[in-house]
């Protein structure tokens, strides 16, 4: 027996969000909630796309971007979460129904934990008009590291809150500086909407996978 709160599967969903107004969604916001209103999920068609090309390809590729302070920017990294099966249905409300689930001992060999911290460490705004000698100065102190640490690339700036949109804390992300190519049998499931678990089953066999659980939301919701 294990507690709940870590997960053997690591998942990456493939649906959203995508900015309303054509910017990095993740660049400004602190919390799921803010996140939900400025931006929205990808079309099941285009998730589904998204989800057969990294089953076809091998490759989880690194193309995200976070601002750790107004003038620090972490490398394009690509990342998973470590959440328990039956808590997921709180994550695709906000990244959508279409994931992709990794067998653990390959996330530890190739990706690391974020450490997330208070906003009130950093000076990140939205606004264009910033004082250079004091971006960050709270948050090196607090961290103890240098702004050109590479583990700068492992923080994530979030508001702790008890409600689950309120905070980013709940997500338990692991992130990869590089693109993560894998083997077919280092996925362990895949989830998708009821009507296309067929589809995706047949996708799987033509692209040389096997034993991969396929599951629907609706089976999840249900356990």
């Amino acid at each position: 027996m294990k507690p709940r709160y870590y997960s053997n599967i690591y998942w990456h969903f493939t649906g959203g969000p995508t900015s309303k107004r054509n910017g990095i969604v993740w660049h400004h916001f602190t919390n799921l909630k803010d996140v939900k209103k400025n931006s929205e999920l990808r079309k099941p068609k285009d998730a589904m796309n998204n989800l057969k090309s990294i089953i076809e390809s091998n490759v989880l590729k690194a193309t995200c971007t976070e601002l750790i302070s107004n003038k620090v920017e972490t490398k394009k990294f690509c990342s998973v979460c470590d959440i328990p099966l039956v808590d997921l249905m709180y994550h695709k409300t906000y990244y959508g129904e279409y994931a992709i689930g990794f067998n653990a001992k390959q996330i530890h060999d190739h990706f690391h934990p974020v450490l997330y911290l208070d906003p009130s460490y950093t000076t990140i705004t939205s606004s264009k008009e910033e004082d250079d000698s004091l971006d960050g100065h709270k948050l090196w102190d607090v961290i103890g590291i240098h702004k050109e640490n590479p583990l700068l690339n492992f923080i994530k700036i979030t508001n702790f809150a008890l409600d689950y949109d309120h905070s980013f804390y709940g997500e338990r992300e692991w992130r990869c500086l590089e693109d993560f190519n894998f083997k077919k049998n280092d996925v362990e499931a895949i989830i998708v909407p009821k009507e296309e678990v067929e589809e995706m089953n047949e996708y799987l066999v033509q692209n040389g996978y096997h034993n991969i659980s396929v599951m629907s939301w609706n089976l999840i919701e249900n356990i």
